[in-house]
């Protein structure tokens, strides 16, 4: 999965999922910066994050290692699985 910057994602970190933003990211898609409503794994609003798993597309927070999912939604009228 190829991201881009201004992409819509959900973010899952602690086992809670909320809507973000790509607000910047590397041409080698290693480091990312994710904006986002409230709270997420101790960072407010934004979070700055690395790659850590190609395959299951997981990031670490570089500010405390917080292990965050990053996926792209779902097309509206399609199901996963």
């Amino acid at each position: 999965m190829k991201l881009e910057k201004d992409d819509a994602v959900l973010v899952t970190c602690g086992g809670r999922t909320v809507p973000a933003k790509v607000e910047m990211i590397s041409s080698n898609q290693v480091s990312i910066l994710i904006s986002f409503d409230g709270m997420l794994g101790g960072n407010a609003g934004m979070m700055p994050a690395q790659r850590w798993d190609t395959e299951r597309n997981v990031y670490r927070s570089i500010i405390d290692g917080s292990e965050i999912t990053v996926k792209k939604p779902q097309p509206r009228g399609t199901t996963s699985g």
